[in-house]
């Protein structure tokens, strides 16, 4: 099976569980994490002498077994505040707090693609200031607009206001194949940089410039050549 995690709002993950399914990947199981914080049991094992492993049952008595996930399209920016109510108000932080480090530790046991693995800058992928996004993609070879910072003004810059066009990279791939090649590979190179498996660069549709990039884009603007890109890297075809 192939697991999509993801916030109940989030429609274009929904969108990619759709259109995987449509091309053959099955089966696609959506898990928000209401339906994950609800279960009726876990197990999560970790050691030094034996594999780590991870097995679930949801509320509606569905078994999900690390051992036979196949691929994760992770889109778990953070887990709702409101999954901890339950608790006294002096201990809703901790327990938001061990709540997601359960969920980075079960995700990295995993031996399958997992796009994208939690870190601690974020639990879908690093989330960046734009200042350290335009200087990555400065190393990586794009061209970038100017993105100044001082101590007058440390609030983060609005990107420029262009028409856009966004490049999606798995693995340090672009799968836009009507890119120059040159900017294909600098957007490549920015993936890897920014050892994140999956990301979304939002490029000015008429000078290629590099203007953003996220760990969580909008997948539905990759179409049926990221459909397939995905399909792909989860070894579904």
């Amino acid at each position: 099976m192939w697991l999509v995690l993801c916030s109940t709002d989030d429609v274009p993950a929904l969108w990619a569980a759709t259109r995987l399914r449509a091309r053959g990947v099955s089966p696609v199981v959506v898990l928000s994490p209401e339906l994950l914080h609800y279960g009726t049991g876990w197990t999560h094992r970790v050691g030094n002498r034996a594999a780590a492993s991870v097995r679930f049952v949801l509320a509606d008595g569905t078994r999900i077994d690390g051992r036979e996930i196949r691929g994760v399209l992770n889109r778990l920016a953070v887990l709702p505040p409101e999954l901890v109510d339950q608790f006294a108000s002096a201990d809703r932080v901790y327990a938001l707090q061990e709540w997601t480090a359960f969920h980075i530790s079960w995700l990295a046991c995993l031996t399958v693609p997992v796009l994208n693995r939690p870190v601690m800058q974020g639990l879908c992928g690093a989330w960046r200031h734009r200042s350290e996004w335009t200087w990555l993609a400065g190393q990586a070879g794009l061209e970038t607009y100017p993105c100044r910072l001082d101590s007058t003004s440390p609030a983060e810059q609005a990107p420029p206001l262009v028409r856009g066009r966004t490049v999606f990279v798995i693995d340090g791939q672009a799968t836009d194949e009507t890119l120059p090649p040159s900017v294909a590979a600098a957007c490549g190179n920015l993936g890897t940089l920014a050892e994140t498996r999956l990301i979304g660069v939002d490029l000015d549709a008429d000078s290629l410039r590099f203007v953003s990039a996220s760990p969580r884009p909008d997948l539905r603007l990759g179409g049926d050549a990221l459909v397939e890109a995905l399909a792909s890297t989860f070894g579904a075809i």
